[in-house]
Order: C-alpha cells, then structure tokens, then sequence
C-alpha cells in the first residue's frame, strides 16, 4: 500500500513553514553545514530540472521505473477512507482530487447529485497520493483552477457539490467583514441581496442563475474569464470580496471575530459610496494566472517564442563564424569547380563537395556539442561531491578540492552558463518593456486585466529564470574572491616579519634602487606581467600595504596606477607565436579531417554490397592551394577576432563610465540595447574567464612556493644561529615580496575586468527594470502583486529618506563613543551580534563565520559588524586574532560594496587591496 503522507508534514510543507532552529553549540554548527550543503545540491538539481533534456531523462526514468515496480493495488473504498481525514468536512472534494490525479477512477452522481465512487481496486503510486492529499488541501476554487491548468474537465456534480458550498462560504464571510470596514452598500448591491434571500434553496438558485448569466451552464463550460466574470456580477450585486474590502480600507480591519460582531461596534468613519465596480482580480485568481506563467499550456507558444529568439540571437552573436565558414564552402566549390576529380563532371563535383563539407561542419559541431554535454554532467557530479567542504578555510588539504571545484565551474560556465545569462537577461528586458508599455495605458477591459495580470506572471518567471542561471556564475565568483582573500593572507604574517627585518628601516633611496634592480628578473615575470618602474611612485602602487602605513582607511588607488603591465614582446617572438600556433591548428585541422574522411568511408563499406570491399584507410592529403587558402583564413580570421575584441573593449570602457554607447542600422545610428551590451561583456568575460582561472590556480601553487621558500629560510637561520630571516640576502626578499603582491595584483585586475563587469551589469540592469516596473505600476494607480514585489510594498519619499539619513548620522556619532564590548552588548540580539558572540564562543570556526557573513542580507547588520571589528583592532583587544578580524573587515567590505554600492562606477585596485565588486 502506498505511504500516505503525513498531515503535519503535508501541511507544513504546503503553508511554507521555516524548519525548527536547530540547537546550539556543535549540534548547531552541524546543522548549518548540512543545511548549506543540502541547499547547493537542491538548488543544482533544481536548475538542471528545468531543461528539457533533463525533463525529457527524467519522464523516460519515470516510465521505466513504473513499468518495472508497477504501484501497488488497494480496495478504492480504504483509499478514501485514509485520505477523507486530510478534509472530514468536505468529503465530495476528496473524491474530486482523487479524480483530478487519478482519471482511471470513474465517479458517478447519486439521486440526491451527490458523487460517488464504485469499490474495487486500484493501483495508485505514492507520487499521485502526495499530489491528491495536496489538492485536497486547496480551496475549491484553487482545485478548480488545477483541473483547468491540466487541461481537464470538472467531473459532473463539481459546481454543486464543491464550488457552490465555497462560493456562498465567502459571500458570508464578506457581509460579515462588509460590517467592521465600514463601507457603504450600493443601491444595486441591496437589491440583489433582497433577491438572494435568507434561505439556502433561493440563495442557490441565484447563485446559479448568475452562473448561467455569464456562461457556466454546467462542469464543462467553466472557464477562467467567465468565472472572473461571475465575480464580477458578484461584486456588482452582492458584495465585495474581503480582499477588495481590505484594499479600499487600507487593511485596517485585521479579522473577522465573531464575539465582535455581537457587540455594538465604535462609529468608523464612513466611506463615499463606490461606483459600480467592474473588476477585481483576487489572489487565487493571480495564483491561477501565475502557475500557468511556469507550465506548458497556457504559455505554450512563450517557449516556441523562446527557441526562436534563441536561435536569432545565437546567429548574431556568431556571425563573424558563419560568414567565415560561408567563405570557406564558397572556396572550397570554387577550387572544386577549377580542379575537379577526374571522371566527374564540374557540377556533381561541387555539389558532393558542398555536401562533403557541410557534413563534416555538422558531425564535428555536433561531437564537439555531446563531448561537452559530457564533460558537463561529470563536472555536475564534481560540483554536488564538493559542495560538502568548508572551502572557506585556510586549511591547504582543501586546495586539491578548491581546484578542481573551479575548473568545473569554469568550464560549465564557459560553454553554457555565460550564453543562458544572455538568453535570460534578453528575454527578461524584452518582457519588461512589454509590460512597462502594458501598465502604462489604462485597463478598461476584462480582457485587458487579464493579459496585464499573465504578462506580469510572466515577467516574473523571467526574474526567477535569470536568477537560477545566475546559480553557477555566482558559486565560480565566491570560490574565485574567497581564494583570492586566502592567497593575500596565507602567508602575510611571515612577509610581515621578512619586511620588518629586512626594509622596514632601510633609508628609503636604498631600499628603492634595490627592488628596482630586482623587478627585471625573470621570476617576476607573472604570465606575461612585469612590473611597471616609470612612475616615481611606482613602490607605492606595487606593494601599497608595506608602503602607507594608513592602508585600512586609504581610497582606492585608480586603475591607471596599477603596479604592472603587460610585458612587451619584440615582433620576432610575435611571429613565433602565430607561427606556432597556426602550425598546431593546420596539423588539428588535418587530423579532424582524415578522421572524417574515414568514417565516410566505413559508412560507405557498411552500405555496399559485393565481393571485393577496399579498407585502405583514407590519409591526410595536403595540396598547394588547400595549404595557402588555410594561411589566408587563418590570418584573415586573426585580423577579424582582433578588430571585434579591441570593439567590444571599447564598449566596455563606455559601459563602466556610464557613457551612451550607438550602433549602427539601416538609417543612421540608434542607442545600443541592454541586452545589446550584455552580448558584448559576455563574449569578453567568456574569453578572459578560462586565463584568469589558470592564473588563479597557477598562483595558489606559486604562494605555495613562496612559502616553502620562507620555511626554508627560517630553518637555515635556525642551523646558522642567525636571526628569522638572516640567512635570506636581500635581493630574494626583495623578490619573494614583490612576486607576492604581482600575484595578487594580476588577479585583481582580471577578476575587476569583463568577468566582474559582466556579473555587475546583469544585476544592475535587472534590479533598474525592477524599479521601473514597480514605478509604473503604482503611478498609475495598478495594484502591485507579488510577482513584482515580491510580497512586500515599499515606498520611498524624499522626506522618508532625510529622516532616516538624520536617524543614522545621529546613530553613528552615539556608536562611535562605545567600547567594543558596550557596542556588542547593544547588538547582541541582532544576527551580527549573535554571530560575534557564536565566533568568541568558539560555537562556530573562521570559515563558517566568514561563509554567515557573506550570506547576511542586510546592509545594517554588515556596517554594524564592520563597526564592531573596527573598534577592536583599535583597541588591541583581539591582538590574537588580528589576522582573522582584518579578513573579516576585507570580506564585509567587499559584501558591501557588490551589493549596495553597484551604482557607483568600478575601480580596478592594485596591490594588496581588496577587488571591488566583483558580483
């Protein structure tokens, strides 16, 4: 017999109950990691769900499994026995959910028009009972919803027996809150409660006669507009539903008591009487409509829509590879045409060489495609494997896990997440101007309430779709910044001692005309980085944390004063490169060819039929013409990637410096597009991804050297009865210095580049046509939904904003004059409170501190904790942990300016300062 779920479960599952806080101390802390780790892997399986390879995998999986562990069998009438006391009250609706997710069962109506159900047996599985017990818990209207969402028709005696015992519950219910709002009854409204009387016969009999007048004669012409226009009819002749009631009175009246209602109520102020009403459309109404943004039916022609946009945008993002390819098969037919195969005629051999050649464009595009998709589930398996370590900890035994966690996030993003982003965005601003338009006119119609209502669903399944597609790019972000953040301060307390033993007191021109001699040596030669040595200040810009003393409090430098540069290669070395590399490409090219070649001719062996059957393998045939057609592309396709990439460099350089930005079309120029400029910063992040992450990885060994080198140090003073550091000349410190802060300059500007910009932009552009959406909306007086807001209503007026500036300065001069522990006395029952405590307590480490600290979500609790840790390194109270407490500050003041400061233009920082805004 089938499990049936519990009803606690059920229904806490259903009304979106938190989980119960779990306890303290280490039970807590281990119910955290399960948590987070139990929120990557459903948020993966989640998002990889929603593709159709995946859904079409899983429906194969499904029938598979049910043919081989067929559900077992039970009597029908035990079944509804087990599930009437999900609702004892309204057994009717159990057979009707029972209906809806199990069609096989057939139901009939007794003399008196009730259903019922012939006994027998049945085979159901536990799946279609978790989804019936869940239509039970539905209001009558929800489940008449959920038989039109799946296309269905209500079974006979539906109307009677389910919907008309709601409909006539909320009618009472609205008079009885009609007498606590103070609203005034319209004449019209009197008159039709004068004809539904008292008595439960005549008040059925009108509320069907308003079915009828509107179209619902019985189960099978009810429809969703023509219930809309049956509330309609209700609210114009009986009364106004509860929550239009709340709406016209601001939501004053909180319940309906029923005790209340039997005294004698206080005078309220009485409202002018409202015009005849013309339509409301209610929450379950707008839960209908946005349930059926998300499935298959009523939207179908949006994902037909979707495939077509996507093919359109991929062609134009790629059409620098089409017109190349287009010229080479326009090559290739001419040589053909000029050198045809001897006994073939001139048109049948370039029309088998075209035929040739698309086919070998198809076969490689499509392997290369599966031998992606490949790669990509195994990385998927990586992903979920690694989401159970604290990759926030300093420990180097997670370093090995940390790589190849970001190879496959690296990876995954590269050939699919940059492209999904694009697609999500595009269709996210597209949907936007369509509403922003739609909202903007009048709704004067039913009809017109309806479509504003679906586009609004809608624009919010493009906000959920683009923030799933954002899952992976974020998670490479966090693991990228947080191995950033551990590379600076693995080893700074050992670089510490090195700079104070060796050049704090050196004489300042001394110490200079050191480290310049030692930036020309080749171990500073950071992936084709030098040090830049022109500027008089070029120490300051290189190594700005031994350099100012005020490093904690000192601005960002500009990015024109970054300490290095790309190194300058002479145009011999140049050449070798290109050279090189078209060499590998020609002899790759080759390769795939003969390849193909070959399995034509297998193909060909298989089909034919005789005697004699030549396996001669086909070898590489290299010609002239071919030879020198493939230099001409090779260095035309070079010249054509430069010109597109200096393009679009230029294009991001307008985007970060909020410039307007044209492009041209058929009749002059027009502005560029978001989704436009989206296009552009990703082709570049794409491209700059795969090197930073190989400078990232290649660093975390470099630091380990670095290291090593340091230990080796220390102990040939140790065997030398030397100082620390003695035995080290000054050139190497000089060197190991200098390589540790290029390092990490190198990864500030790559991570502060097109792959931050593009994250940056996304959200910026998507949170600017939230707040236009919700600006237009309630300008125009139309009622803002969840699906825009989220559940929440905020408003924003000048005066609001200067009260609460004023509130904050005055908070601020007060908080100054705490100690730090006064300061976390008065914080102690906010989160950033209890988490400073937890951390003191040792209830919770370094890396699940820092990973709490990044998921605090309000800006508030983030100053306060940077307050708090600002006071105590000033008072040298946590001298022990200075280290941990100046990571901590470098964190939240990165969370800080990623998530509240994106407005203000990026700065590309040098040194050892912390990247801004990455995400």
């Amino acid at each position: 017999m089938p499990r049936i779920p519990s009803t606690d479960h059920i229904s806490s599952h259903r009304a979106g109950y938190p989980p119960s806080e779990p306890g303290k101390g280490q039970h807590a802390t281990d119910a955290r990691e399960i948590k987070s780790v139990e929120t990557t892997i459903q948020a993966t399986e989640h998002n990889e769900s929603r593709h159709w390879h995946n859904r079409l995998i899983s429906f194969c999986k499904e029938k598979i499994n049910r043919f081989i562990h067929p559900a077992p069998s039970m009597k029908v009438s035990d079944l509804v026995d087990d599930l009437t006391k999900y609702n004892p009250e309204n057994p009717q609706k159990v057979l009707a959910a029972l209906k809806l997710h199990a069609g096989h069962i057939k139901l009939h109506r007794s003399e008196d028009g009730r259903l019922g159900i012939s006994d027998g047996k049945i085979a159901i599985s536990t799946e279609t009972m978790k989804a019936v017990v869940k239509s039970i818990q539905l209001s009558s209207m929800d489940m008449a919803y959920e038989y039109l969402r799946k296309g269905k028709t209500p079974p006979d005696g539906f109307l009677q027996q389910v919907l008309l015992t709601h409909i006539h519950r909320k009618i009472r219910l609205a008079m009885q809150y009609e007498k606590t709002s103070g609203l005034p009854v319209m004449q019209q409204q009197l008159q039709g409660r004068e004809q539904y009387g008292v008595h439960p016969e005549q008040q059925y009999e009108y509320i069907k006669n308003l079915l009828i007048k509107v179209g619902i004669k019985d189960e099978k012409t009810f429809t969703f507009e023509r219930m809309l226009e049956f509330k309609k009819e209700l609210r114009n002749n009986l009364v106004l539903p509860i929550e239009e009631q709340k709406s016209a009175t601001g939501n004053k009246v909180k319940s309906i008591d029923s005790e209340a209602l039997n005294h004698q109520q206080p005078s309220l102020p009485q409202l002018p009487e409202p015009k005849k009403t013309g339509h409301f459309i209610e929450k379950e109404d707008r839960k209908h409509i946005q349930q059926l943004a998300s499935g298959e039916r009523f939207f179908a022609n949006i994902h037909l829509k979707d495939i077509g946009n996507r093919i359109k945008r991929n062609i134009l993002r790629n059409k620098r590879y089409q017109i190349y390819n287009f010229f080479i098969l326009l090559t290739g037919a001419i040589l053909t045409a000029i050198f045809p195969p001897a006994g073939i005629a001139i048109g049948i051999a370039v029309a088998v060489g075209l035929i040739t050649d698309l086919g070998y464009i198809a076969f490689w595009s499509s392997s290369t495609e599966l031998w992606r998709r490949v790669r990509m589930v195994r990385g998927l398996k990586q992903i979920k494997k690694y989401a159970d370590f604290d990759y926030t900890s300093f420990d180097k035994s997670n370093d090995k896990k940390r790589k190849k966690l970001i190879n496959k996030l690296r990876y995954r993003c590269t050939h699919k997440t940059f492209s999904q982003i694009y697609n999500a965005y595009a269709d996210l601003e597209k949907q936007a101007i369509k509403l922003k338009t739609m909202a903007e006119k009048k709704q004067t119609t039913l009809a017109e309430s309806i479509a504003l209502e679906k586009e609004k669903a809608l624009y919010f399944e493009r906000r959920k779709k683009l923030k799933a597609n954002l899952f992976y790019f974020d998670k490479l972000i966090e693991n990228v910044v947080i191995s950033r953040t551990i590379l600076e301060n693995r080893h700074i307390k050992d670089l510490e001692d090195l700079w104070n033993s060796k050049f704090k007191d050196m004489p300042p021109e001394k110490r200079e005309e050191l480290f310049k001699s030692v930036t020309t040596n080749k171990k500073l030669t950071i992936h084709g980085h030098q040090i830049k040595t022109n500027d008089k200040k070029w120490m300051q810009h290189i190594i700005p944390h031994w350099m100012n003393s005020a490093r904690h409090t000192a601005s960002q430098p500009d990015s024109d004063n970054a300490g290095i540069e790309p190194k300058k290669e002479s145009a011999a070395f140049k050449s070798a490169g290109i050279l090189k590399s078209m060499i590998q490409d020609f002899f790759y090219t080759q390769v795939k060819g003969t390849l193909y070649k070959n399995l034509v001719k297998i193909f060909k062996i298989a089909g034919k039929r005789g005697s004699t059957i030549n396996l001669t393998p086909v070898a590489p045939k290299i010609t002239v013409s071919g030879a020198l057609c493939y230099v001409a592309f090779f260095f035309a396709d070079m010249a054509a990637d430069h010109a597109n990439t200096k393009v679009n460099k230029k294009r991001m350089a307008k985007m970060i410096k909020k410039q307007p930005d044209y492009t041209r079309q058929l009749f002059g120029k027009r502005l560029r597009t978001g989704r436009e400029e989206v296009g552009t910063l990703r082709s570049l992040a794409k491209q700059e991804l795969e090197p930073m992450v190989d400078h990232l990885l290649q660093s975390i060994k470099s630091m380990e050297d670095i290291g090593n080198s340091l230990e080796e140090a220390r102990q040939r003073s140790e065997l030398l009865n030397k100082g620390p550091y003695e035995s080290m000349s000054d050139e190497e410190a000089a060197i190991v210095i200098l390589k540790h802060a290029a390092l990490q300059q190198l990864l500030d500007q790559e991570i502060n580049s097109a792959f931050g910009t593009f994250y940056r932009v996304v959200q910026e552009k998507s949170a600017n046509w939230n707040k236009q959406i919700a600006k237009t909306l309630i300008g125009n007086s139309v009622r803002v939904v969840s699906t825009v807001s989220e559940g929440q209503e905020r408003r924003y007026t000048p005066g609001a904003a200067r009260v609460r500036e004023s509130a904050d300065q005055y908070s601020h001069n007060k908080h100054q004059r705490l100690s730090s522990e006064d300061f976390l006395h008065s914080i102690r029952n906010q989160p950033c409170g209890r988490l400073i405590i937890r951390f003191r307590t040792g209830e919770i480490s370094e890396g699940l501190a820092l990973k709490e600290i990044r998921e605090l979500d309000s800006l508030d609790e983030l100053l306060d904790l940077r307050t708090w840790i600002e006071k105590a390194q000033r008072e040298g109270s946590y001298q022990k942990h200075e280290e941990t407490l100046r990571l901590f500050h470098s964190i939240i003041t990165y969370v800080i300016g990623s998530k509240y400061n994106s407005s203000q233009s990026p700065q590309h920082p040098s040194g050892n300062q912390r990247p801004i805004d990455p995400v």
